[in-house]
């Protein structure tokens, strides 16, 4: 990192002046457009550890990082294969094959009788990830950084296990059986996460942690939590069991970044008050949330900590960036934007840095 980017980004995560918001940029969203050799060798169907191809994954990253340079303020960065949902499968869940994508089959009929598998360092999953991970490390050389998995959070992973229509069901069913579940969920999130940390080398230039359009750069090894299946249970029960485990889990870790959906909103007033939580993402999701609500959002978490303003490229981008300038202050705002391919990626940065050089000239 060039030490104009790495005084940028210091300057965010401290909610120092900026004369600009941090700029990033991805290219490929979907596994399909990222990952296109690792997901035309893997069988359909369910699958297991051996069944993902070290080598062809290697081969897809190095396309990545060779697409990705010069493209905003952001380096590129590498994380163990994030198409599986590992912490689902440590967890238990079969996972499955598609040719467009993987998921986790919920694998719980009683979450009374679930306990959280022991041993985590030998199961099957953990050892791929972390197979990965040093392979990455050996075979970047120190051209890109490596970053721990995408691994949702503890919620998501007991969503996993029982499936999305009952997960609300035994919240009122068996309370008692769900904060047990969900403090196994937290250990098998967290095991994880130190094994994979203790596998990161050092940095002098600090860490850039997340995939795709969700990073961050942190002085120290950082982690990014999230609890997508937030928006399956309303905000007393997430208050209730939910929230003191992402306190606990936040606490843990040195650095912490928090990624959330436009379908709970409401959550952002529990988050802003953990002093653990350090960066919050908050998704532009146009077709399935209150859009003028995200904005209110963003401005809310800005009030708190340092913001990350994710959306895709479409051809409202330039108006919407607009509006961006117009209503934030730069000092704590980070934007970030994917793509489908490079020429949006290139329209993305002329958007970006075209409207600094209109700005610079009019001063």
């Amino acid at each position: 990192m060039d030490p104009d980017s790495r005084r940028r980004h210091e300057a965010f995560w401290r909610r120092e002046a900026m004369d600009r918001p941090l700029f990033g940029i991805n290219i490929g969203f979907f596994v399909q457009q990222r990952f296109p050799r690792v997901l035309a060798s893997v069988p359909q169907g369910v699958i297991g550890p051996d069944d993902i191809p070290v080598d062809l994954f290697l081969d897809d990253c190095d396309d990545l990082y060779e697409s990705h340079r010069d493209l905003g303020d952001y380096p590129f960065v590498a994380a163990p294969f994030v198409g599986i949902p590992w912490m689902e499968a440590i967890a238990g869940c079969p996972i499955v094959a598609s040719p467009a994508n993987f998921w986790a089959e919920r694998c719980v009929g009683d979450l009374s009788t679930w306990q959280a598998p022991p041993n985590l360092r030998d199961n099957p999953w953990t050892q791929k990830l972390l197979d990965l991970l040093q392979a990455l490390v050996r075979h970047s050389r120190g051209r890109y950084g490596v970053a721990p998995t995408l691994m949702r959070g503890p919620l998501d992973i007991l969503s996993a296990l029982l499936g999305a229509a009952e997960l609300p069901l035994a919240f009122i069913d068996q309370p008692a059986a769900v904060a047990r579940a969900l403090e196994g969920c937290a250990a098998i999130w967290a095991e994880t996460a130190r094994l994979q940390l203790a596998g990161i080398p050092e940095s002098r230039q600090g860490y850039v942690a997340g995939d795709a359009a969700l990073r961050c750069w942190a002085p120290e090894r950082l982690l990014w939590l999230q609890e997508d299946a937030m928006s399956l249970i309303s905000p007393r029960l997430y208050g209730q069991h939910v929230l003191p485990i992402d306190r606990k889990l936040s606490e843990m870790f040195p650095c912490v970044v928090y990624h959330l959906h436009g379908s709970a909103l409401w959550a952002i007033d529990d988050l802003v008050r953990l002093p653990e939580v350090r960066v919050i993402e908050l998704n532009l999701e146009a077709a399935a949330c209150d859009l003028e609500g995200t904005w209110a959002g963003w401005k809310k978490i800005q009030q708190h900590k340092p913001v990350i303003l994710w959306r895709t490229y479409g051809d409202d981008f330039l108006p919407w960036l607009e509006r961006v300038h117009r209503e934030f202050s730069p000092i704590g705002l980070s934007v970030q934007v994917s793509t489908n391919n490079l020429a949006e990626a290139q329209k993305v940065k002329a958007g970006f840095f075209n409207h600094e050089d209109h700005q610079d000239r009019d001063l």
